[in-house]
């Protein structure tokens, strides 16, 4: 794990990347903006958190970090004691977590419950959709307060540059960089449950409803059929070995969910 902080006094935002080794996008934001050498007016803390994952281009080398947490110091595996590395550097923290994705080419964000400082982080984002992914065990954002964005499809040039734009806006929003942001009302989704199955070729679209009886999957000739409406989110044919991905609905603007 390297880390660096930028800034005077103790860090209350942290900026992390490279949960997943092979999702380079937010390694690269910070490095270019670490490249400028910039004034900060509160300290933030920057981390690369899955170096040997990164060294070998894998999403992880004994188990899926963001799936780890709160890990273990005396853990069997090079994840779970990473990850009760990460999480004690990041407990008092404020954290924005940069990832991309197989599912989806536009930036959104995801939390895990919207209490009011997830709601902040998430506008400081700048992003049209927030995911509410919380009854999903072992992610880093169940364990801190922070707000995760996936920023476009794994190893693009398109995610780095999404990645870095929504980190100089979310830096701007905290009052941790003096640039231009925006503050978003996004429209939020909660996820209900997973399409659980392997090898399915997903032939939905992410974000968009699928009615009751709709298929959304297919793997030789076998249909994954919708029981009732849902939204798909994270869904794609490669992202995941055991499912297909999440089934959400959608609850409405931020500024109107309760």
């Amino acid at each position: 794990m390297q880390t660096e902080t930028v800034g005077d006094g103790t860090p209350d935002l942290a900026v992390v990347a490279c949960l997943h080794g092979d999702e380079q996008c937010g390694k690269s934001a910070i490095g270019n903006l670490l490249a400028e050498r910039p004034v900060l007016d509160r300290a933030v803390q920057f981390v690369v958190a899955n170096e040997a994952a990164i060294a070998a281009n894998v999403r992880f080398v004994d188990e899926d970090l963001n799936r780890a947490f709160p890990g273990n110091p005396d853990g069997d595996t090079y994840e779970s004691r990473l990850a009760a590395e990460l999480l004690a550097e990041l407990r008092d923290r404020r954290v924005l977590d940069l990832h991309s994705t197989h599912s989806h080419p536009v930036p959104f964000a995801l939390v895990d419950g919207l209490d009011e400082t997830r709601r902040n982080l998430v506008r400081a984002t700048g992003l049209d959709r927030v995911v509410d992914i919380g009854h999903i065990p072992g992610g880093l954002i169940s364990h801190v307060a922070g707000v995760a964005v996936e920023c476009g499809y794994v190893g693009t040039a398109t995610a780095e540059r999404n990645a870095e734009r929504v980190l100089r806006n979310f830096l701007g929003a905290t009052g941790a960089l003096d640039v231009p942001f925006d503050e978003s009302d996004p429209e939020v989704y909660r996820v209900m449950g997973v399409a659980a199955g392997r090898e399915y070729e997903f032939v939905g679209r992410n974000f968009e409803r699928v009615e009751a009886g709709e298929t959304f999957a297919s793997r030789d000739g076998d249909e994954l059929q919708a029981d009732e409406p849902f939204y798909p989110v994270l869904m794609s044919t490669e992202g995941y070995d055991e499912m297909v991905g999440f089934c959400a609905e959608r609850l409405g603007r931020l500024s109107e969910v309760s």
